[in-house]
């Protein structure tokens, strides 16, 4: 097993955290309209439709809200807490610079196609790390602390 020279643990950003705060505050409230409502007219299961979609959504921000950064002796490992973690030899690398998330290039927070031709990763506008991979498409992700993955990974690459 290839020993962890870097972890990081990304969580959701201010305005994500906030969107999301703020939904369920709404769903609530219109959650217990409906259940005065339901139980008025005699029918008191007919709320409980409105619980799929905020489990739905609970379940996005869960898995989307946190992304997790691993690197090894060996290999990148970037992806979200639950599901779509890419994995990248280190050999694959050609080079890691410093960059910024934004809405003008990504259109939003998640799994996004820049216009540049680049995949994002991103959890929140900002602080991110682009890994420039040869024959491939460059990959950036959001990062609480890009200097240091970028440390980290030019010091593999130069060892390699």
């Amino acid at each position: 097993m290839d020993k962890v020279e870097y972890h990081e643990t990304v969580m959701a950003g201010k305005f994500l955290q906030t969107f999301y705060i703020a939904f369920t505050i709404l769903w609530i409230c219109i959650f217990l309209l409906v259940v005065r409502y339901s139980l008025a007219i005699g029918a008191p299961y007919f709320a409980s439709v409105l619980v799929i979609p905020m489990v739905f959504i609970s379940l996005l921000y869960c898995n989307f809200g946190q992304i997790v950064i691993v690197i090894t002796s060996e290999e990148l490992v970037v992806g979200y807490r639950f599901s779509n973690r890419t994995h990248f030899a280190l050999c694959e690398i050609e080079s890691c610079e410093q960059t910024k998330t934004n809405f003008g290039k990504y259109l939003g927070i998640g799994i996004r196609m820049g216009t540049d031709g680049s995949v994002a990763y991103s959890t929140s506008f900002g602080n991110a790390v682009k890994i420039n991979l040869s024959g491939k498409k460059s990959f950036v992700f959001s990062t609480n602390h890009p200097d240091t993955v970028c440390q980290v990974i030019s010091s593999k690459l130069t060892k390699t």
